[in-house]
């Protein structure tokens, strides 16, 4: 018996034809951006080819800004590794922080507090990136299953407020993982 797939028209261009890796991506950074409540000028940005960066070390005056000279470095860098950069965040994050409940009121002490930037980034092939990471790679031979539940769970993750960036910290460190971003009247904060 043939199982039959609900067509998920986020893989698919208008008529019957799939989209390719690269737009794909970019429909899926645009989704992720909408997800998470990111300004539209934003993403229209980005729809044109435009990656912006916002400044949010002042929560009162968030702005959105051009990216400098390293940041493009940065984000060709993450290209010819095969991920495409939709948003740069500047942000604080905390640590070594320790939270203390006196009386009633809750007191946090922190070890330090830096400055990162948040490169929020998707893969430019979906397919191979949820591969990379399937726990069981059955699922080869079904690529639109595989791209519906990888776009599926990053969607998930959006709304629970997380997205995956490579995050270069200004002391130096650098590393991949999924940061907890929360969205204020269109801008994006970091949450730590």
């Amino acid at each position: 018996m043939t199982k039959y797939i609900e067509k998920d028209l986020r893989l698919w261009a208008k008529g019957n034809s799939i989209l390719s890796f690269a737009t794909r991506s970019q429909k899926l950074a645009t989704d992720l951006m909408k997800t998470v409540g990111i300004k539209d000028s934003i993403i229209e940005m980005f729809k044109v080819g435009k990656v912006l960066r916002t400044n949010s070390l002042n929560p009162l005056s968030i702005s959105q800004e051009d990216l400098t000279e390293i940041d493009e470095e940065i984000i060709s860098n993450l290209d010819k590794n095969g991920l495409s950069v939709y948003h740069v965040l500047l942000s604080y994050f905390i640590v070594g922080k320790q939270t203390e409940i006196e009386c009633e009121h809750e007191v946090s002490t922190y070890k330090t507090v830096t400055t990162t930037n948040c490169y929020l980034c998707v893969p430019k092939d979906i397919f191979n990136d949820a591969m990379a990471f399937a726990e069981d790679s059955t699922n080869e031979s079904n690529r639109e299953l595989v791209i519906k539940e990888y776009i599926e769970h990053n969607i998930f993750l959006a709304n629970q407020g997380y997205l995956y960036s490579y995050v270069v910290s200004a002391d130096g460190g650098a590393d991949f993982y999924n940061i907890g971003v929360n969205g204020l009247n269109g801008d994006l904060l970091s949450v730590s």
